[in-house]
């Protein structure tokens, strides 16, 4: 294994590069950088390596990588690493002829093996039954939970349809995990179903004061008309007073009224002494007292009544309303029986006026009041289980609301036998792993046999495999060909092959080489330099399947892998942190770095904690324009001018979805990004012409130390970035550019 470049020279952009930034090589390791970084010129280093030759064009080159178990290996005294296999372009160009479209056949193992190829053919017209029969029990295990799931869906919908879960839900799910628990006791009656249905439809309520009825408290007035009619007085006879009750009052007021007059208020009138005197005898003191006590006691038997108290029917939960109002129907005649035995006492004391001299016989039990006490029990009774159930109205509501699951589940298990259609289902799903296993094992021993199998038929069947894996698809295939191979596309030749298509032919072809006999019981140390160039996101992902699988710290001793796609290098990174982490008894097993340009020349530099820890090239390229305005002497001018654009492009992008500063001669920059900012088309031509024309100019891959005359206009440019986005955008200035 190598342990790391322990110095490079004069190799290309890599002028005096040494130390491996301090980081040793572990068994698994990631190069990121920009391009024209010197990420390919490393590979060539390595692939200098596997050649044991330096590579043409690099004379005056040295370099010297130190190993754990060997000497260093120094580049004046070259020897082939025989297990070492390198990806790049230069592979490519050397191992695939595009022009021509073909590849020279691979040759994966020993002799054609007549037995063989006869037990590959039985094992291969054996698969299609044993799938069709997997197929059909898949087939009948997914009808048969389709019928099952869509039993248990319609349960969910008939409790959903009772309008009682609220926010809740029941679905096929939930009646699932009800089905093993269902009991005849949760099957509810019709009635005591309209209960809980009504109890889980209900609102929340509030509790309900309870029912007064107050009857008069008669007792005392009683004991007064008692004694008013065992009391008589005598008084002398006026007739015509006697004969007029209207009259005896209103001369008896007026009696009052005159006290200490001689002269007739009403008339004005001398009134005798004599006239005083007779009338002053009529109305004596005792027939004055008890007359007056008359009076207070038909005051006192009109100001009784009978008070009730009912709250409002509606106010109970729709279960106990019932009887209710048929209750209510009682008060009026308590309030007539009331307003009865009033009458009759005001009567009875009217008619004890007339009679002031005589004894009137009384008995206050022949005037009862009604009774009440029942009655509101009866009223109470509902009252007090409404409130009970107002307090515990949540716990009551889901109690209902459960019964009612229940209910409905158990019906479904008497219409239905789940536990046997789950013992249906798994039967299948036990037959059909029967057969895949079947069929695994036909598939594991064909291709053991086709391992064996040595021709060029072969090599192309393991090409087009990983082209498939590759590509996801087989628009592209490979076919023998004399003693090559031909690209073909749908039986015919493929021309005019995208750079993706020839990476991808390219790589597989690579991929094909590590499963040549020649390594057999050895593991390759691998170096892949941009194995996704001009590549979609789902090809990216298929790479990273292939390397995973077949480039696995099982498979390999060593595996490098350098790039410069952000969205690969974070895959690559995602997969690797897991042997970046150094756990008890287990050493660290993955190591990070970055191909730093600086200038005229490269680094190879730790991993920046940023790109390290992050999933965002956005951040990184701020901190790295940040660090060209503040040092511009550690900076490439042309590098930073292409970091700005892709800076503006990835925020207007995700700001204002847009993929162009300018399109169809229309200003993007000014109405988005310096929106509302003074002098916002002027300072719009200075962002265009700065990442526009001159990240463009063709000295870009020669790369130059930042001029004197570059600095203030990126500091001019990035002022007005930063400015712009703190206006207009404020926490995502605060959260990348502050």
């Amino acid at each position: 294994m190598f342990k790391s470049v322990k110095s490079i020279k004069n190799f290309g952009i890599f002028k005096d590069a040494n130390t491996n930034a301090g980081q040793p090589f572990y068994q698994f390791n990631l190069f990121y950088g920009f391009n024209y970084s010197g990420k390919t010129t490393l590979s060539r280093v390595f692939r200098a390596m596997q050649l044991g030759e330096i590579p043409e064009g690099f004379s005056g080159a040295s370099f010297e990588v130190d190993c754990h178990e060997a000497s260093s290996i120094k580049s004046n005294n070259l020897q082939k690493v025989e297990n070492l296999r390198v990806f790049n372009s230069d592979y490519i160009v050397k191992n695939v002829n595009f022009d021509e479209s073909s590849v020279n056949p691979v040759l994966i193992v020993g002799e054609r093996n007549i037995e063989l190829e006869t037990e590959l053919q039985e094992l291969e017209e054996a698969i299609p039954a044993k799938e069709v029969k997997r197929d059909q029990d898949i087939g009948f295990a997914a009808s048969k939970e389709k019928e099952k799931n869509n039993r248990l869906t319609e349960v969910g919908r008939n409790v959903a349809v009772l309008s009682i879960l609220g926010r809740s839900t029941f679905n096929a799910s939930s009646a699932r995990s009800m089905i093993a628990s269902a009991e005849a006791s949760h099957d509810l009656t019709p009635e005591k179903m309209s209960a809980y249905i009504d109890t889980a439809r209900a609102s929340n309520v509030s509790s309900v004061p309870k029912v007064k009825l107050v009857t008069p408290e008669m007792k005392g007035i009683l004991g007064d008309i008692e004694s008013i009619m065992a009391t008589s007085v005598t008084q002398t006879t006026i007739a015509e007073l006697d004969s007029d009750r209207s009259l005896r009052s209103w001369v008896e007021e007026g009696l009052e009224r005159n006290t200490g007059h001689t002269t007739c208020q009403f008339c004005h009138n001398t009134i005798s002494q004599a006239r005083i005197d007779e009338l002053n005898a009529y109305f004596s003191k005792a027939y004055k007292d008890l007359s007056q006590r008359i009076d207070v006691a038909i005051a006192s038997v009109q100001s009784q009544a009978f008070i009730s108290s009912i709250p409002d029917t509606s106010q109970l939960y729709p279960d106990l309303q019932k009887g209710f109002d048929e209750l209510r129907s009682q008060i009026q005649p308590i309030d007539d029986s009331v307003k009865e035995l009033k009458a009759s006492l005001v009567k009875l004391l009217t008619d004890k006026k007339e009679h002031m001299a005589e004894v009137l016989p009384f008995n206050a039990s022949d005037y009862p009041l009604p009774l009440v006490t029942d009655l509101v029990e009866q009223f109470n009774t509902p009252i007090t289980a409404h409130n009970k159930r107002a307090a515990n109205h949540s716990t009551e509501q889901r109690q209902a609301i459960e019964a009612i699951k229940r209910h409905y589940v158990y019906q479904e298990t008497q219409n239905y036998d789940h536990p046997q259609a789950q013992l249906d289902i798994q039967a299948f799903k036990d037959a059909s792993v029967t057969a895949q296993t079947e069929i695994n094992a036909n598939q594991a021993r064909i291709d053991a046999i086709k391992a064996e199998l040595n021709n060029t038929k072969q090599g192309a069947h393991s090409l087009n495999d990983n082209l498939r894996q590759y590509f996801g698809k087989t628009d592209i295939e490979i076919k023998p060909v004399g003693g090559t191979y031909k690209f073909m596309r749908e039986d015919r030749e493929a021309k005019h092959l995208s750079d993706g298509e020839r990476t991808a032919i390219a790589f597989a072809y690579f991929i094909t080489q590590l499963e040549d006999e020649s390594l057999n019981g050895i593991k390759p140390i691998v170096y892949l330099d941009d194995p996704i160039c001009s590549l979609d996101s789902n090809h990216i992902y298929n790479v990273l399947g292939i390397i995973k699988s077949k480039l696995g710290h099982e498979h390999v001793e060593q595996l490098f892998i350098s790039t410069h796609n952000f969205e690969f290098f974070n895959l690559v990174k995602t997969w690797l942190f897991y042997f970046s982490r150094t756990k008890t008894g287990t050493a660290k097993r993955a190591q990070f770095f970055l191909v730093n340009r600086t200038g005229e020349q490269s680094k190879i530099e730790p991993l920046p904690k940023l790109l390290k820890d992050h999933r965002s090239e956005y951040a990184f390229l701020i901190s790295k324009v940040k660090e060209a305005v503040e040092r511009p002497e550690n900076c490439d001018s042309i590098a930073v001018q292409s970091y700005v654009r892709k800076i503006l492009e990835v925020y207007f992008s995700f700001r204002f979805n847009l993929t162009e500063f300018r399109g169809n001669g229309k200003d993007q920059i000014a109405p988005n990004l310096l929106k509302d900012i003074e002098g916002a088309e002027v300072k719009a031509n200075t962002l265009y012409e700065y990442v526009n024309e001159k990240c463009h100019a063709k000295s870009m891959e020669l790369g130059v130390q930042f001029p004197e005359a570059m600095q203030p206009q990126l500091t001019n440019v990035w002022e007005i970035i930063t400015n712009a986005i703190e206006a207009n955008d404020k926490p995502h200035y605060d959260a990348y550019y502050a």
